[in-house]
């Protein structure tokens, strides 16, 4: 990702914006018994789109502030969020961008692995939650819609972010991994 002064302020608006429908509109839905969180997809989608350490503080990022948005635990979503970009961005450092069928099947599982990661924060800070099979069901839920609404996050972030992005660029290429050095000497 090429950062100017105007990328700069379409990542903090990205941020901003990502905040506030997460708290104010899909805590908000009721889609099957759960609500979507479009707040991982992109942090997912801006991991895929600069890499590791782009993913990692977009997701710190926007999960601090929906933390303090919310009065929670601080830190938990963060600490979540960072986990989903750093994993993201890493597929794509190495497995490349992913093809348009591969950004649902990732929605999903982001989705599960954000879910995983601040569960497993909540039980190592001892925070007392119920626990029950409906968790399970809901966790499923959510990936479901995670892998739905993968498609048009990715798009629109991608729609946002799009001059900041070498691959989009005219005459962008995609990188060439170097090749192994000759043995023979």
């Amino acid at each position: 990702m090429i950062l100017t002064p105007q990328i700069w302020v379409r990542l903090v608006a990205l941020v901003l914006l990502t905040a506030l429908l997460q708290v104010t509109f899909f805590a908000r839905v009721e889609l099957f018994g759960t609500s979507p969180d479009g707040a991982v997809l992109v942090v997912m989608t801006l991991g895929l789109l600069g890499g590791s350490v782009s993913g990692a503080v977009g997701g710190f990022s926007i999960g601090l502030l929906v933390d303090c948005l919310l009065m929670q635990t601080l830190g938990a979503f963060a600490a979540s969020q960072m986990a989903v970009g750093y994993v993201a961005g890493r597929y794509r450092e190495s497995v490349g961008r992913p093809t348009r069928g591969a950004v649902p099947l990732l929605g999903g599982v982001f989705t599960l692995l954000g879910l995983l990661a601040f569960a497993a924060i909540q039980v190592g800070t001892g925070i007392d939650a119920d626990v029950s099979p409906l968790v399970v069901r809901d966790a499923l839920i959510k990936s479901l819609l995670g892998a739905l609404l993968a498609l048009p996050v990715f798009q629109l972030v991608r729609l946002v972010l799009r001059p900041a992005l070498v691959e989009d660029r005219p005459g962008g290429r995609r990188p060439v991994a170097p090749r192994a050095a000759d043995s023979r000497g």
